[in-house]
């Protein structure tokens, strides 16, 4: 019936200039990090097992290249690709294509340059090459959606030697050469390199750390970085969760505190854009990651939930019910998973804010009623403060030991928690987080060691057994610190 709706209506075609058009493209808001990222979306659809990423400078004739050993493509299916739109959002995929709207090799490249060529060759097939160049396309005296069959001598020479694959050739960098007019050196050329392979470390980092592929960038092998940080021993992995008929896949990580860490390892994730902004949800589809660290409107970043991380696995037939955009870096669940998402991340919060606040202790949820920490935060007519823990087990300790001299020892008290700096305390912590020394920090002192053993031996006397009085000092602040030093000690 539509079609007999308009059959006497007059019509006009509206194809939009080819220039404009595609200097519109140019703007979606592509880093350089985001578009290599999406050529190499192509390269692994293409079953490619090794990619080479090359930065070359050469002033204003610099480029950069994408070479992969993927399936490669014919002439027919070459020119398919440069075309934009090349396929149906709409349209079923394979469950490993990691693209949808058929824009992201072009809208990629036109972010970043003027210029770029895609030379490919399947197996036992001549090689074919076409390219956009924006100059021609906007000439007034040659506009149009028009591609070249043309391409440079050294990489035809290049592509000719490959058994099969693509190679993609970005020239003409106006965007990454030219800032505000201004040429940028090669310094800083090579500055926006390092950014792209740390994005791509990320990015793509559950394909690097399995095998799936290999990225050798401008000559140097690329190693995944793991947001979730799944090898060290203190991150607290939480159980997985299925959502949507089991589509999606939900697991939270609580982060180690930062005692609990090598300081390399904590200045990578700083070097990263800094702990409090890595917070968040970390949607991944097909394994590749999407956006990194937002709530999603969940809640806001804030400094005690620096070590909360959740991962959210997706397959591509929900992309359109996530809202995943054409550059694959925004996405928004659907109202049938925000309730549950929201519960997981106020679970992972609080447990992300108990280590944090408790300098990383392995505090599981059905245990903390039992955790005994020397400091209890009180709530009263909405407003805290702190007391000191009297039942703590070495504190309860000490004063009983001298029973005449109870009532001074609780006045002594009263006068620390009464002159606690709480607004100096809060105000360093924001001026230089992370910073505070904290006593004990990773070597016990002799005290304490002296006090571990005291009171072991004291519950074993009480008719604990070894392991009853050990789990009480797992679960005892500071000792909790130093489980392999509780492991050790014998009631002999």
């Amino acid at each position: 019936m539509s079609q007999h709706k308009y059959e006497n209506i007059k019509k006009h075609e509206a194809v939009p200039p080819a220039g404009s058009m595609i200097e519109s493209l140019r703007d979606l808001g592509y880093s350089p990090e985001t578009a290599a990222a999406d050529i190499i979306d192509n390269a692994i659809f293409a079953r490619a097992k090794n990619i080479w990423i090359d930065f070359k400078w050469n002033g204003k004739l610099s480029k950069v290249s994408f070479r992969d050993d993927g399936k490669g493509m014919n002439e027919d299916e070459l020119i398919q690709a440069m075309r934009p739109g090349s396929q149906s959002p709409s349209i079923k995929r394979e469950v490993n294509d990691l693209g949808r709207f058929g824009l992201g090799l072009k809208t990629a490249s036109f972010s970043q340059c003027r210029l770029f060529t895609v030379l490919s060759r399947k197996k036992n097939t001549p090689i074919t090459y076409w390219r956009w160049d924006l100059d021609y396309t906007t000439d007034p005296n040659t506009a149009g959606w028009t591609i070249l069959n043309m391409a440079d001598e050294e990489d035809i020479e290049l592509t000719n030697n490959m058994e099969e694959g693509s190679i993609v050739v970005w020239q003409n960098l106006d965007r990454i050469i030219e800032t505000n007019k201004k040429e940028i050196s090669e310094d800083e050329f090579y500055n926006v390199a390092e950014k792209v392979k740390r994005h791509i470390e990320m990015i793509f980092h559950r394909y690097l750390e399995t095998g799936k592929i290999k990225i050798i960038f401008n000559e140097i092998q690329v190693n995944g970085w793991d947001p979730f940080l799944k090898g060290e021993a203190a991150t607290q992995p939480f159980p997985e969760e299925l959502l949507e008929n089991g589509s999606v896949k939900v697991k939270a990580y609580v982060l180690p505190h930062r005692s609990k860490l090598e300081e390399d390892v904590w200045i990578e994730n700083e070097e990263r854009g800094g702990w409090d902004t890595l917070q968040g949800f970390y949607i991944y589809r097909n394994e590749r990651l999407l956006l990194a660290a937002d709530w999603l409107g969940i809640t806001r970043k804030k400094s005690h939930y620096k070590l909360a991380r959740i991962m959210i696995d997706l397959p591509n037939h929900l992309d359109q019910d996530w809202q995943i955009d054409i550059k694959k870096s925004r996405a928004r669940p659907p109202l049938s998973s925000r309730q549950r998402l929201k519960a997981i991340a106020m679970a992972t919060m609080t447990q992300a804010e108990q280590v944090f606040r408790h300098r990383g202790k392995q505090i599981q949820r059905s245990l903390s009623t039992d955790f005994s920490f020397v400091w209890n935060e009180v709530v009263k007519n909405e407003r805290y403060f702190f007391r000191i823990n009297q039942d703590h087990p070495v504190i309860a300790a000490q004063i009983a030991k001298f029973p005449e001299k109870k009532k001074e020892i609780q006045k002594l008290i009263r006068i620390i928690e009464e002159t606690v700096p709480g607004p100096i305390i809060i105000a360093k912590e924001n001026e230089y987080p992370d910073s505070m020394v904290r006593p004990f920090e990773k070597t016990p002192s002799e005290e304490i060691v002296s006090l571990m053993k005291e009171l072991f031996i004291g519950w074993i006397k009480q008719g604990f057994n070894s392991d009853i009085a050990k789990r009480k000092l797992l679960t005892t602040e500071p000792f909790s610190d130093y489980p392999q030093l509780i492991e050790t000690l014998t009631d002999e």
